[in-house]
């Protein structure tokens, strides 16, 4: 009895036939998760918004952050500041509080105050933001870290 080969099963033609066939099911699945998934507000979300504005010539930085949470909740988001200020490490960090949580986006200024021996610069600076939120689902957090620019002001960027 001669086995049958599998050679055939690896051609262009049977692998896009098979890809055809694994889209089509998932397309089948995905529009009831997609519509769940389209009404539910996330439990916690945060977001490091670029550029963040210089303030008193380095001494500190104000940095805003997008925070989403379910309505009804309240919570807190931290922020630390980091800089490479010309060889040197300028750092930072601040927290603030979210009162009442939307379930939309939601800015949030924090002065992140540099620590005493080296100032913020105009640059690249990179911030690790958390958001602790408390509400109807529970306690729930989400973190952010990336890469912003530090400009001297905002009417400059033009």
């Amino acid at each position: 009895m001669k086995v049958p080969s599998l050679r055939g099963l690896r051609s262009p033609r049977v692998m896009a036939i098979a890809a055809i066939a694994a889209g089509g099911l998932v397309a089948a699945v995905l529009p009831s998760s997609a519509e769940v998934s389209a009404q539910s507000v996330p439990v916690a979300a945060i977001r490091v918004e670029s550029p963040a504005t210089l303030l008193a010539r380095g001494a500190a930085v104000a940095v805003t952050v997008t925070v989403v949470c379910q309505p009804g909740s309240s919570g807190s988001v931290n922020i630390e500041v980091t800089e490479n200020a010309g060889g040197r490490i300028a750092k930072g960090f601040e927290s603030a509080q979210v009162p009442s949580c939307t379930g939309g986006f939601q800015p949030v200024t924090l002065n992140v105050a540099a620590e005493p021996t080296v100032p913020f610069r105009a640059g690249t600076a990179f911030g690790q933001a958390s958001v602790f939120v408390n509400g109807p689902g529970g306690f729930n957090q989400a973190r952010d870290d990336r890469e912003f620019k530090i400009v001297r002001s905002l009417s400059r960027m033009a």
